[in-house]
């Protein structure tokens, strides 16, 4: 399947959609027992058992002419506006997606759809939290410190909103990786569900880069003056020489107050960030390199070999030694 395949094939009528076309009420996929009230909750649930048979990742078109009522679920599910706009009611707060947009949903979020029309193609991603977990949060979160700061900002989003909104709409790259994953799923070749499992980590770093341009957005709204972001690259690169003093006078800042921002922001004091950055660094040249413990105690700017030691360990509950073991 090509993309132009792909296209003719999310947009002609399945077999729900010719009903649903008719009749504009909602058609179930399956045996009419997915959406399930349970004892915890007056919302219907929707089962994980008619799903993942097949691997942890499921895609599929959501279908057109029909509301789709209220419900949650207790996996991630990723909503893709393929085509046209989708009006989508979150947690009780109306949210509209255009084309090109993604919206993640945490697990246990209610919603609902109304009906979209014969140009709204929404494509759902849906996977288990652990598929998540290992895919976005776990993968980007040890590569430095803005990436920490951006993977904390989408897990303290989940955790208020339950949902976000990535505004993916120009990001052609990310448009073309999903089509590429769609095509895989849609028409299945030999190893197709493994090269959708290697899409996802890209779809999320590419996802990642998003979220920081709107992040960075978002930022300069609140403040004219700099680009917390842009201070945490600075320091990510230059965090064998950086100091609170240089970092302040290279942005244009009172120290105090620049150190202040930066625990408000980030909940770390300048040190801790600069500390973070020197074990992630130490972790890669473990995992990465062959050099030596003591090299890359002095590569990542600690002269005391003990003193690194510990702080290794207070980091990541083991020592250097036992990490690299472990990694391989």
């Amino acid at each position: 399947m090509n993309h132009q395949q792909l296209d003719q094939y999310l947009r002609k009528l399945d077999d729900i959609e010719k009903i649903q076309i008719i009749t504009h009420e909602n058609v179930n996929d399956y045996d009419g027992n997915e959406l399930i009230v349970e004892s915890d909750s007056s919302i219907p649930r929707l089962q994980e058992k008619y799903f993942f048979d097949k691997g942890p990742i499921y895609i599929s078109k959501h279908h057109r002419f029909a509301e789709m009522p209220l419900h949650m679920h207790t996996f991630i599910e990723m909503n893709y506006v393929y085509s046209g706009e989708c009006q989508q009611f979150l947690n009780g707060r109306e949210v509209k997606l255009t084309q090109g947009q993604i919206c993640l949903l945490d697990k246990d979020v209610p919603h609902s759809l109304p009906a979209l029309d014969e140009n709204d193609i929404l494509v759902n991603i849906i996977m288990k939290k652990e598929t998540f977990s290992t895919a976005f949060l776990g993968q980007l979160s040890n590569k430095g410190i803005v990436s920490s700061f951006l993977v904390d900002a989408v897990s303290e989003n989940q955790r208020h909103d339950r949902y976000l909104l990535f505004h993916s709409q120009d990001n052609e790259n990310l448009q073309f990786i999903i089509r590429n994953m769609l095509c895989e799923y849609f028409d299945p070749q030999d190893y197709s569900l493994e090269m959708v499992n290697y899409y996802m980590p890209i779809l999320f770093t590419e996802l990642m880069r998003v979220f920081q341009l709107d992040k960075n957005f978002e930022l300069s709204k609140t403040s004219r003056k700099t680009n917390l972001i842009e201070i945490l690259q600075y320091i990510e690169q230059h965090y064998k020489e950086c100091t609170l003093t240089s970092l302040a006078e290279m942005f244009s800042f009172n120290a105090n107050y620049l150190g202040n921002m930066l625990k408000e922001r980030t909940g770390k004091t300048f040190l801790e960030l600069v500390q973070t950055q020197r074990m992630i660094e130490a972790a890669s040249l473990l995992n990465d390199t062959d050099k030596s413990i003591d090299e890359i105690a002095y590569q990542v700017g600690y002269d005391s070999l003990s003193f690194f030691y510990r702080k290794f360990k207070e980091h990541y509950g083991e020592t250097p030694s036992r990490f690299r073991k472990n990694s391989k």
